[in-house]
Parts: C-alpha cells; sequence; structure tokens
C-alpha cells in the first residue's frame, strides 16, 4: 500500500487536465447506489437487500423522501442485526439524503472503539475528553472543525489528534485545544475520561432543533499571510480575485472539460488564482488564452506540504468556484463565499440534492443534473457574479 508521502509527489507531477469520456456514458447512478449498499452478508436478512434495492430505485428517480425512509431503516436493521458495517453505510447515506441528526448516530455508533468510554452526550465540567477522526479522509478536519469550540469551552481539557497539516490552523482557531499530531502517539494512552470521533461531536452539538445547534465557527488563518497575499496578488491588476480548481486525482468524478471553463474565465472581472495542486502549466497556458493576464498561479503555495499557507491563499480571496476537492472543505471551513460543481454521482462530502450545506454556511452547490457541463458552468458564473457583486479592488 502506498504511504503518504508516495502520493503526496503523484499528485505534485500529475496533470490533471479533465479527460473527454469518447461518448460513453458514467456509471448510472442507480449502479453507483447498488454499489455503496453491496457487502459480504453477514445475515441472511431479506429486509436488507429489500431496502438496499428500493433505496438505490428511489435515488436514481431522485425520490429522495423515499431513500431516506429506505436508509433510515437500514440504519436500525443494521443496529438490530449488530452490524456495523450496515450502520456506518446506513448513516452516510442518510447524511447524503440530509437525514439530520440521525445520521450522526449512526455514524458515530459505527466507530466506536471497545473497551474506550464514548462521550454520552453528558456534562464535561471537570472532565477530559479527546476527540480523533478514527478513519476518513482530510475532509473530516474541515467538515466538523467549528465543533471543537464548544466542546473545548465545556470540557476541562479537550485534545485532539489531527492530520499534521492542519495543526497550525487548529491551533490558532482554539489557542486552549491541546493539539496532537495523527501518528505520534496513542489516542488510547491520552489521559482522558471519555473520547470522541467527530460525528460523535456531531451527534451532541447538532442536534435537529436549529436554534439548539452550536454555531459555525470558521478557522482562523495567518492574518498577516493573507494580507500579504492579496496585497501580491492585486499588484497583478485590480480584483475581485476569485480562486479555481480543476482536476482531480479521482478518476471517478465527471469533470467539465478544460473548454468549459471558457465562459466563466472570460465573462467574469478580476484576477483567477489557481488553487489548483498538480502539474498546471498545460492548463493554465489554455486558461490564459481566454482570460489573457488575468491568471495567476502562485508557487509558493503548495497545499500538499504547507496547508496554512493554502488557507492563507484562499482567505485572500472574494470568492471561490472549484469541483469538489480539499480546496472546496477548506473555503468553506473558512468561511469564504464559494461555489462547488458537483457531477451526478452520490458523494460522501455534499448532500445528494440542494444548493446548501449544513457544515458549510457560505458554499453553495451546482449540479450538473444529467446536462452538458456547459449549462451547470453557466449557473457558477451567475453565482459567482452575485458574490463578487460590488467588489473591487479592495475588501
Amino acid at each position: 500500500m502506498p504511504n503518504r508521502r508516495s502520493i503526496l509527489e503523484k499528485a505534485k507531477a500529475a496533470d490533471l487536465r479533465p479527460q473527454g469520456v469518447d461518448g460513453k456514458r458514467l456509471a448510472k447512478v442507480l449502479d453507483r447506489a447498488k454499489k455503496f449498499f453491496r457487502r459480504p452478508s453477514r445475515h441472511a436478512d431479506e429486509s436488507v437487500k429489500r431496502h438496499a434495492n428500493l433505496m438505490a430505485q428511489s435515488i436514481e428517480r431522485c425520490d429522495w423522501q423515499a431513500a431516506r425512509e429506505h436508509a433510515l431503516a437500514l440504519g436500525l436493521l443494521g443496529e438490530q442485526l449488530g452490524d456495523r458495517g450496515l450502520v456506518k453505510k446506513a448513516g452516510r447515506g442518510l447524511r447524503r439524503l440530509r437525514g439530520g441528526n440521525r445520521a450522526w448516530q449512526l455514524i458515530a455508533s459505527s466507530k466506536q472503539v471497545p473497551g474506550r468510554p464514548e462521550w454520552d452526550g453528558s456534562d464535561l465540567a471537570g472532565r477530559r475528553l479527546a476527540v480523533e477522526r478514527r478513519e476518513g479522509d482530510l475532509a473530516i478536519f474541515l467538515q466538523f472543525a467549528s465543533l471543537l469550540g464548544p466542546a473545548v469551552a465545556a470540557a476541562d481539557r479537550c485534545t485532539v489528534f489531527v492530520e499534521p497539516r492542519l495543526a497550525p490552523l487548529y491551533r490558532r482557531t482554539y489557542p486552549a485545544l491541546d493539539v496532537r499530531l495523527e501518528g505520534e502517539g496513542e489516542v488510547a494512552a491520552v489521559d482522558a475520561d471519555v473520547f470522541a470521533c467527530f460525528e460523535t461531536l456531531a451527534r451532541h452539538f447538532w442536534p435537529d432543533e436549529p436554534t439548539a445547534r452550536a454555531p459555525f465557527l470558521p478557522l482562523d488563518p495567518d492574518r498577516r499571510l493573507v494580507a500579504e497575499l492579496r496585497s501580491s496578488y492585486l499588484d497583478h491588476g485590480p480584483g475581485p480575485l476569485i480562486g479555481f480548481a480543476w482536476g482531480s486525482l479521482n478518476k471517478s468524478k465527471d469533470l467539465p472539460a478544460l473548454d468549459d471553463w471558457r465562459a466563466l474565465l472570460g465573462n467574469l472581472p478580476g484576477r483567477f488564482i489557481s488553487m489548483q495542486y498538480g502539474d498546471v502549466g498545460p492548463a493554465l497556458s489554455e486558461f490564459e488564452r481566454w482570460a489573457p493576464g488575468r491568471i495567476i498561479h502562485d508557487a509558493s503555495v503548495d497545499q500538499l506540504s504547507d496547508m496554512d499557507r493554502f488557507a492563507a491563499q484562499i482567505a485572500a480571496l472574494d470568492a471561490v468556484v472549484t469541483i469538489s476537492n480539499t480546496g472546496a472543505n477548506l473555503a468553506g471551513a473558512l468561511g469564504v463565499p464559494t461555489v462547488v460543481m458537483l457531477d451526478d454521482g452520490f458523494r460522501l462530502s455534499w448532500p445528494a440534492f440542494g444548493d446548501t450545506v449544513a457544515t458549510y454556511p457560505s458554499v453553495r452547490l451546482v449540479r450538473k443534473g444529467d446536462q452538458p457541463w456547459a449549462s451547470a458552468m453557466q449557473e457558477a458564473r451567475e453565482r459567482v457574479a452575485q458574490i463578487i457583486g460590488g467588489v473591487g479592488d479592495g475588501r
């Protein structure tokens, strides 16, 4: 299995210009949903198969209410059968289907570590809490970052294990938080009374009642660096400053072709700052033809090795328009106005319908909707234009 360093090196060297599908349709949503719930069955339970198939069919016809009901049924069955894998998949499905607090309950339950006392939502006064992700990608640290504020306020001491690149952001945002790096020491060895994964925090701090939810708190970038980067970008010409990213190592994503960006880049004012990792040279040379003199690539920013500087770059922008990626999640966690363009896949990080994201108030979603990317790009351009309306060369 490749280690983290080799994966990052591969990403840095990759030419991520989206490739055409040569007339072939991507896998149907139905197939994706069926695959999502395919599992080695530990239980000969026909109810599980029936609800999984009906959920997949509901997703295919975009009947989100019915899909949610089948996901709820699968979660209950998973609990009754003692099947943690099914509980987790049902929770993840509910998360995409705007299943409310029940999604966090199921996911948190599936991640509990035997022999470790999991925080049950009771009073943390005088107690020590340790938080970890347990499993999942980097986005987890961004989607749930604002929940650490109430945890720090409630506990006598709160310790969190984070991906090393995010430690400076966490420490700056929460000075009282005991931030430790993943891979350096065992979580079980921490002097803590109770433990939690991030979804456990969501279960107790994000109830279904909106007025009782913990408020969103953006991550705090290096303000000196934000001002420095913004000034350097505006030296190239007047704003607004718009960040954008177009490519991914994930080959399952259906992405806009470079030519689809032409109308967006050519019809918005200001400077366009590349937020793309990998070998960006070939793509930028094409973008330069459509927005001559307005494309900026800052080689001093490398999100794969210095996430804090990448955060400062994003915070220096007036708006972001991007495909689904780490930059989209980081922009949301920073509270930067962001438009995320989604294909028709049943993606983990984003809800299956609607244009808002509960974890990121500043993010709006634009969906391909089984149409050519050109129409979605037009909607994205209009949304960015609304964001930057009235923005000049400063904020």
